[in-house]
């Protein structure tokens, strides 16, 4: 038995053995020492389809979040602290060596290790403008960046297609504003005249913009695609094939075109904008080619979107109403469920039965974390047959789950237990817990930052030298995706906190090969009605998630009267918001889970 496992892991190692060398063979034949491998596509998505995923192909890794630099004799892969557990056991350290992202960022590490000249090689479309620009200034002394074809692609065999599917159009009853409203805050913010375009190439602006969802990434109804914004229009270029001969009007000011047009329609304009930090590199060679005037500029669908109207605040707490529901009737399964007939692969199975009952629920938002014991030391946990861990009573359970229904985008995670919690347990849960509490109910005033909120957090951590190494929260799309920006709640964060923004909340502490706790609720940003004290308006977090908390790990000696008031306070919502759509039993049962600390 021993022997035949061992046979198999070597083979894994040859095959990614054989792909480096098969890349390094590239390296030669384009006359680089190097090539750089993100994990984003060309749309700059963070979860991305199987066509794209290049730094898993190459390195194994299968994490959110990565870089690899591959030289002719050697190789790194660069990840947060998110991923620190996983990457350990993903990738061979035999041909990666493993950086932390945020301690020592890949061209940092290229401008303190390369001491001699070496042209590094980076495809045009996966890197943006300004990252290429900033890095080849920076990196001069030593280095050259040539922009070559994804060597990787040369290399991939049996690479899985590109699926692009028909985009669908999203009604003004759920998105609150229509196209024609949108455009015009685009246009008034840019100035831009008929002979002007702005180049979008970032799926969620432009599904936003234009009011359609779309079918090409993973977890996200977003379609893949980049767009011309126009004076009162928007044009949209697909690569999906059945585009190529005609034009098609998904709104009056709305064309969806072939890719193939899309750069002969900007040699049309006279002058171009685009955000540098969001635009492949390879446009700015494009435009410069055909003498077109260009302009730098701030996307500003980006705020525009994450400043949530009313319709959309509206649905996203219709949305996590439906969750709030399914996580409930997922909570008194488990609850109730012999406990050695329960696994991490039937949790995550059962949740997503549970959801699915729900007519608008449309997938996961993202793959369930579903975690066990030692598992959930990891951050981003993805169980798999093998690593798949047996429910132990003694043992915590965290479940990081979420759903896109047509309302909403919905983000939680609990952390359970089956039977009885010891004391550390109970401890460092309620430490976690408190984190969350003292945002939730913080008031602050207007003009503050995600960074600014962050430590706050992780206070009742540090008071016992413990700490999390990912952000405290990010934002929330509606019916998009799950992490959207530009807001969010970390220690780099620098963007305005704003009524209509939502955000989660999520602290958490992991002991590696021991546990790990998070808990998560989504929240959204509104004034504070109440203070009157001068003149400097307060903002304050309203909760959108509706899940009870595991109380047989709250110790609740270790919370101050603030704390267990919002406790029971939320609690009580919890109940009167989901009781109008429980059976008697149900609501019976949820009465006895919120009933007062």
């Amino acid at each position: 038995m021993f022997t035949q496992k061992k046979h198999k892991h070597n083979q894994k190692e040859l095959s990614i053995r054989e792909r480096l060398a098969l890349l390094r063979k590239k390296l030669k034949e384009h006359k680089v020492d190097a090539f750089l491998v993100p994990h984003n596509d060309m749309y700059f998505n963070e979860i991305t389809a199987p066509h794209h995923k290049r730094l898993e192909w190459i390195t194994g890794f299968t994490g959110s979040a990565g870089f690899a630099i591959i030289f002719k004799s050697s190789a790194i892969i660069f990840t947060d602290g998110r991923y620190s557990i996983q990457i350990q056991q993903e990738v061979n350290q035999s041909y990666f060596e493993i950086e932390n992202i945020t301690q020592n960022k890949p061209f940092s590490w290229l401008k303190k290790n390369v001491k001699k000249n070496i042209t590094i090689g980076f495809d045009p479309w996966l890197h943006s403008i300004k990252e290429v620009e900033t890095q080849s200034e920076a990196l001069r002394k030593f280095i050259t960046l040539k922009a070559v074809n994804n060597l990787i692609d040369e290399i991939w065999i049996k690479k899985p297609a590109e699926i692009l599917e028909k985009p669908f159009l999203r009604a003004s009853r759920l998105s609150g504003e229509n196209t024609t409203k949108k455009i015009k805050k685009i246009q008034k913010k840019l100035s831009l005249n008929k002979e002007q375009g702005f180049i979008l190439t970032c799926s969620d602006s432009i599904c936003w913009l234009t009011n359609i969802r779309g079918e090409d990434v993973p977890n996200s109804p977003l379609m893949n695609c980049y767009a011309i914004v126009h004076q009162d229009h928007v044009c949209i270029y697909s690569m999906k094939n059945s585009y190529r001969d005609n034009a098609i009007e998904l709104r009056k000011n709305v064309t969806l075109k072939h890719f193939n047009v899309f750069f002969a329609d900007i040699k049309k304009l006279k002058k171009v904008l685009f955000e540098p930090s969001s635009t492949p590199f390879i446009l700015r060679n494009k435009i410069k080619r055909r003498s077109i005037k260009s302009e730098e500029s701030c996307n500003p669908v980006s705020l525009f979107k994450a400043i949530k109207n009313p319709t959309e605040l509206k649905g996203s707490a219709k949305s996590h109403e439906k969750d709030g529901v399914a996580l409930l009737r997922f909570l008194r399964w488990f609850k109730s469920t012999k406990t050695n007939s329960l696994d991490e692969i039937t949790l995550v199975k059962k949740l997503e039965k549970i959801r699915k009952l729900e007519c608008s629920f449309y997938y996961n938002s993202f793959d369930t974390i579903s975690a066990a014991g030692s598992n959930a030391a990891i951050t981003h946990y993805r169980v798999s047959t093998k690593s798949n861990r047996k429910i132990n009573t003694s043992e915590l359970i965290l479940v990081d789950s979420g759903g896109q229904y047509i309302e909403g985008t919905t983000d939680v995670t609990r952390t359970l237990i089956k039977g009885r919690a010891s004391t550390e347990q109970k401890f460092l849960y309620t430490k976690v817990l408190q984190g969350l509490i003292c945002l939730s109910k913080l008031k602050w005033p207007e003009g503050l930052t995600g960074k600014e909120l962050d430590p706050l957090a992780r206070y009742f951590l540090w008071e016992h030298n413990l700490d999390y190494d990912h952000g405290t929260g990010h934002g929330v799309g509606v019916f998009s995706n799950v992490h959207e920006g530009p807001q969010g709640i970390t220690r780099l964060n620098s963007v305005l906190l704003k009524p209509g923004m939502i955000l989660s909340i999520e602290p958490g502490v992991y002991l590696q090969g021991k546990l790990g706790i998070r808990l998560e609720n989504l929240v959204y940003i509104k004034m504070n009605s109440e203070y009157s004290g001068g003149n400097r308006k307060f903002l304050e977090f309203e909760p959108l998630t509706l899940v009870p908390f595991e109380k047989n790990l709250i110790e609740k000696k270790l919370l101050s009267i603030d704390e267990l008031r919002w406790l029971n306070l939320y609690h009580h919502n919890v109940y009167k918001k989901l009781c109008p759509f429980l059976s008697g039993s149900e609501k019976k049962w949820l009465k006895d889970l919120c009933k007062l600390l």
